[in-house]
């Protein structure tokens, strides 16, 4: 009787220890899933200590296990704490939050920071010109409030409305502005360098990615609104 309920003990911790074992290594999987680097780190974190209360409950000598997981967590948590001193010391401004969030999806609210540390906020008139077509472009300009209207060849193009990149192509291709883009009504918008932008693109392979995916998709854009104005220009008989 006394063997085997001392045997029934041992299964359960047996089962106790597979269980563990399990619950560690699937919190490990998801971490390998995450695309966010603090997340990651914080359910690593979280594995790797399941993991060595599975070892402690299998028995035997795994000193070895322990030891190098407790390093590894060691290193995550290094590392975490720099992410969390990061996030608590970039802060975006309240005002323009909400519209960064949105026209910036894809980052988050630290690496829309990074982005802000490349840029000078600017606050500017109507009339002031912001591209000349066939002028080198030394910025790269995201519009948070206000209107610019956008001219070729002196002909009037299209608005550009809250949300929208300026300087783009040029920004892409390294080549002169291929339009004149001249502020309609005040507007604050932000100027990026393009040297600083480079560093911060550099430094963050999904700041790079997405940044590259917002050009494109703002551009794309701004090319369908263009190519429906001149159809609708086309149609007007009022031109004829």
């Amino acid at each position: 009787m006394g063997d085997a309920k001392v045997k029934g003990i041992r299964m359960d911790i047996v089962s106790l220890g597979n269980t563990l074992g399990h619950l560690s290594y699937l919190v490990l999987g998801l971490s390998y899933w995450l695309t966010n680097i603090y997340w990651l780190r914080v359910v690593a974190i979280i594995g790797s200590a399941i993991e060595i209360v599975y070892f402690t409950y299998t028995g035997g000598d795994l000193a070895v296990g322990i030891g190098w997981t407790v390093v590894f967590i060691l290193i995550n948590t290094f590392h975490l704490v720099l992410l969390t001193r990061e996030r608590l010391s970039l802060r975006l401004p309240e005002a323009d939050a909400p519209l960064l969030r949105e026209s910036l999806s894809g980052l988050d609210d630290v690496q829309i920071a990074k982005l802000l540390r490349a840029a000078d906020w600017k606050d500017c008139q109507p009339g002031d010109v912001l591209t000349r077509q066939d002028a080198p472009v030394d910025a790269l300009y995201f519009l948070c409030r206000g209107r610019a209207n956008v001219e070729v060849s002196g002909k009037f193009i299209t608005y550009l409305e809250k949300g929208t990149f300026v300087g783009e192509i040029a920004y892409l291709t390294g080549n002169p502005a291929t339009a004149t883009v001249t502020i309609d009504e005040p507007s604050r918008l932000l100027a990026f360098s393009k040297m600083k932008m480079a560093r911060v693109v550099a430094s963050d392979e999904q700041i790079s990615g997405i940044v590259y995916q917002l050009l494109g998709r703002d551009l794309a854009m701004k090319m369908r609104r263009t190519n429906t104005r001149r159809v609708l220009d086309d149609d007007d008989p009022t031109r004829l």
